[in-house]
C-alpha cells in the first residue's frame, strides 16, 4: 500500500501522480525532505472538506501558470470561461480554471431554472450565495497561481 509523498492520500500500486493532489510519484523531491504526512481520513469537518481540496499546481508548467495567471481570472466570471480556451487553447493551467468556470456557470445555470419553482426559491437563493463564494474562491486561487479544485463540483471533468 504507497501513500501520496505530498499529501499523504492513498495511491493504488505503480501509480504515477496523486488522484487527490495531483503530484508526480516516484521523483524526488526538490525541497529538504520533511516528515511524511499522514494519510488524511475520510469524513472530516464540513471546513476540512473546503479547506482541502486537491491542488494540481506541482503537475503544471510554472512558466505556463505566470503567463495565462490573468486568462485563467476571466474563467469564473459566468459564460467568460469560453475565453481562455480560444486565447490559450494549449495552456493546462487556463483550460483547468476553464473547466471549473464551466462547471460553475452549469451551476448557477440550474440554480436560476430552481429559483422559478416556488417550493425550492429559498434553496436556489442559497445555491446563488453558494455560486457567489465560489467566483471568489476560484478567482483566488487562479490570481494566486494554483489549480486547486472548488469545493465539492471542482472533480467534475468536462474538458479534457
Amino acid at each position: 500500500m504507497a501513500f501520496c509523498n505530498q499529501c499523504g492520500a492513498q495511491l493504488q500500486d505503480g501509480a504515477t501522480f496523486c488522484p487527490a493532489c495531483g503530484a508526480q510519484q516516484g521523483v524526488a523531491p526538490q525541497q529538504a525532505p520533511q516528515a511524511q504526512p499522514q494519510p488524511q481520513q475520510e469524513g472530516g469537518s464540513f471546513m476540512d472538506k473546503i479547506q482541502n481540496t486537491p491542488d494540481f499546481t506541482a503537475t503544471m508548467d510554472p512558466a505556463d501558470i505566470e503567463a495565462n495567471k490573468s486568462t485563467a481570472l476571466l474563467s469564473y466570471f459566468w459564460f467568460l470561461f469560453i475565453i481562455p480556451l480560444v486565447t490559450a487553447p494549449q495552456s493546462k493551467f487556463a483550460k483547468f480554471h476553464a473547466n471549473q468556470g464551466l462547471i460553475l456557470f452549469i451551476c448557477w445555470a440550474i440554480a436560476s431554472v430552481l429559483v422559478c419553482l416556488p417550493i425550492i426559491r429559498y434553496f436556489a437563493f442559497l445555491l446563488y450565495l453558494a455560486g457567489l463564494a465560489y467566483i471568489f474562491i476560484g478567482f483566488t486561487n487562479a490570481n494566486n497561481g494554483k489549480a486547486k479544485e472548488l469545493p465539492f463540483i471542482g472533480k467534475f471533468r468536462i474538458l479534457k
